[in-house]
């Protein structure tokens, strides 16, 4: 709550350095300042990861209308936007497609659930900054999201990428992201 003045920093510094792309998962204090307030950080946003219960906070929007949410969301600027939705999976949408994520299928009860949104956006993200398409980085999330949650703690299951080409290699048939 006392970085509010680092988040103008951040956006005069992104601002003399157009070039750098910018990813934001928003937390509760960053939420609970109003898109008024971080506007230029969303305008500037390249990839925003927020949650199904955070995406309603920030826009106002319909829990149950997806579309709802993401056209407001891209209203702010972002360019591609996902959503996570828990056990339910997650969706993407770069403003003209959308998709839908199934969970990468759980070997096991999770033992925690600590770390697993970060988790899910930071490989998310690092699927994307790797080259990947949004379907790809739709895959590539849940499961480093599924192993954290196999362990205790929000580190402890983290994969590497030699890791998660396997478990995607060995994936079942409809692991795959889809249209909706």
């Amino acid at each position: 709550k006392d970085a509010l003045e680092y988040h103008d920093d951040i956006l005069e510094w992104l601002t003399e350095n157009p070039e750098v792309k910018l990813a934001f998962q928003p937390g509760t204090f960053q939420i609970g300042l109003g898109v008024e307030r971080l506007q230029g950080l969303y305008a500037r946003t390249e990839v925003l990861v927020l949650n199904r219960e955070e995406a309603v906070q920030v826009t106002g929007g319909n829990y149950h209308d997806l579309h709802d949410l993401f056209n407001r969301i891209h209203s702010y600027g972002p360019k591609i936007v996902c959503i996570t939705d828990g056990p339910d999976g997650a969706y993407a949408s770069d403003g003209e497609n959308r998709f839908r994520m199934p969970p990468y299928p759980d070997p096991a009860p999770p033992k925690e659930r600590t770390g697993a949104g970060d988790a899910f956006a930071s490989t998310f993200v690092a699927a994307l900054i790797k080259g990947s398409n949004i379907e790809g980085a739709l895959q590539w999330g849940p499961i480093n999201s599924m192993n954290v949650v196999q362990n205790v703690g929000a580190q402890a299951g983290l994969l590497g990428e030699a890791d998660i080409a396997e478990l995607l290699q060995h994936s079942p048939e409809w692991y795959k992201a889809e249209r909706f």
